[in-house]
């Protein structure tokens, strides 16, 4: 999984100073979708596998964990490297680029690869799974490797037999006895190795000393998989990596021989393949949770994805282990919609809405997770600061004016989380960013450089 076998520059805990994405454009092998070649309604498959020496560079288009019991040498993840030694657990989230530089001693490893989407689903349908010390995927997404003590290494190991039992190994085809609701079993263990993983970090933290926040992802691949359901161009994600969308189309073309419309169009329609199995949502529904104008879109692009029509495909594989019925979806959206439209209103709350609509707090979250992919907090907050940056930048409202506006009490909460989704101070946004009205006119940035910004 190596793009060649140049050195690493080595760093504290094996790892390395994160490099900048133009360095990272080597050509990559674009890697199965789906976690088993046989059946893509599996929710996880296990295998076995040996590397004695560097291999071409992967792009994971679907997640896994690979826990490496013997061997030694170095793995780049996204263009950072870590020393890979007996007992190093790995998390690899979509569209993530791996590459085992260098193999000093023959690697040989136990791999989950599992469908991301649908344990986003589960996991953010339980209660508390919201909060920041359990939010298991962006840890998975932000810290990928794990260095493993004894006891630790006992209890995965003792794990992926159990992953062994209940599923087979996938490449050599031993496929496990059948057994009543296997795959709901294989979803329970995932989960297990989720919270195992994110416990042995947080230890491994303690450990050698790391900071309490976990580096981010630098990888475009990985931004366009998270935000693929947006309104995304190449000069927005080129904006986000710094650099410009020739520079950036030329590197996705190099690492992956694919333009970033086609890549865009491949996420998305993998994403509206697990509605279609997981859900009875239509396909103008599906379009709207995926990124695609409309129902006709989905079809086209899904057909030149998989070869098949999407009604079709749902009647193939439909198995709908956790569907989410029709009257779920309307109550989604009109629980965000409600949030859209009283956004300002200083007092708004999860347990008065949730409420007001006849629900637990925890049953209106997982509705809003489900369908927006955000908590109620999270969503009320991401809507409040994104008003309150078009209010700075085309208005000379003072900060804490604008804090008022959007429906915070106090300017510090504001402060806190602007800062949390845009990553800078509500003053450097006004600075930096420019407004563009639905006409195409432009508001410059930094023309309220003699306000006051308290």
């Amino acid at each position: 999984m190596g793009y060649n076998t140049g050195r690493a520059r080595k760093g504290p805990a094996g790892n390395l100073f994160l490099p900048r994405y133009e360095e990272m454009t080597k050509a990559a092998t674009m890697q199965e979708r789906r976690a088993s070649c046989a059946d893509p309604t599996v929710i996880c498959s296990f295998d076995q596998e040996s590397i004695d020496s560097p291999t071409r560079a992967l792009i994971h288009q679907s997640a896994r964990f690979l826990y490496f019991k013997h061997g030694r040498g170095t793995m780049e993840i996204d263009g950072r490297a870590y020393a890979i030694v007996p007992d190093t657990l790995v998390a690899i989230t979509p569209w993530v680029i791996t590459d085992v530089t260098e193999v000093c001693e023959t690697l040989q490893l136990q791999k989950i690869v599992y469908d991301y989407q649908l344990m986003n689903s589960l996991l953010k349908s339980i209660p508390g799974i919201d909060r920041g010390e359990t939010e298991l995927l962006a840890l998975l997404a932000a810290e990928p490797v794990v260095y493993l003590d004894e006891t630790q290494a006992g209890r995965t190991d003792s794990l992926m037999l159990r992953f062994a039992e209940e599923l087979g190994i996938e490449s050599a085809r031993l496929a496990a006895k059948e057994r009543p609701m296997s795959q709901f079993y294989a979803a329970v263990m995932l989960s297990e190795l989720m919270i195992l993983y994110h416990r042995f970090a947080m230890s491994s933290r303690g450990r050698d000393g790391r900071d309490a926040a976990p580096p981010q992802s630098s990888s475009p691949l990985s931004y366009i998989y998270a935000h693929s359901a947006e309104k995304l161009t190449l000069s927005k994600v080129a904006e986000v990596f710094f650099t410009s969308p020739s520079t950036l189309s030329k590197q996705l073309a190099q690492t992956t021989s694919s333009s970033f419309a086609k890549l865009l169009s491949g996420i998305r329609a993998e994403k509206a393949a697990d509605y279609l199995i997981y859900t009875d949502l239509t396909l103008d529904e599906i379009a709207a949770l995926t990124g695609f104008v409309d129902a006709s879109h989905v079809s086209r692009h899904f057909v030149s994805e998989f070869g098949i029509t999407p009604i079709r495909y749902r009647k193939i594989y439909s198995k709908a282990m956790t569907r989410l019925s029709r009257s779920d979806k309307a109550l989604a959206f009109a629980l965000a919609d409600h949030i859209y439209k009283n956004y300002e209103t200083e007092g708004l709350n999860a347990a008065d809405t949730a409420q007001r609509f006849g629900l637990p707090v925890a049953e209106m979250n997982r509705l809003l997770l489900y369908y927006a992919e955000k908590n109620f907090d999270t969503l009320l907050n991401f809507v409040r600061v994104n008003r309150a940056c078009e209010l700075l930048a085309t208005t000379d409202y003072y900060i804490i004016d604008v804090a008022m506006t959007v429906g915070y009490s106090n300017v510090k909460t504001f402060n806190m989380n602007f800062y949390k989704f845009k990553e800078m101070t509500p003053s450097e946004f006004r600075e930096r960013v420019a407004f563009q009205a639905a006409d195409g006119s432009e508001k410059a940035a930094g023309k309220n450089k003699s306000k006051k910004n308290t």
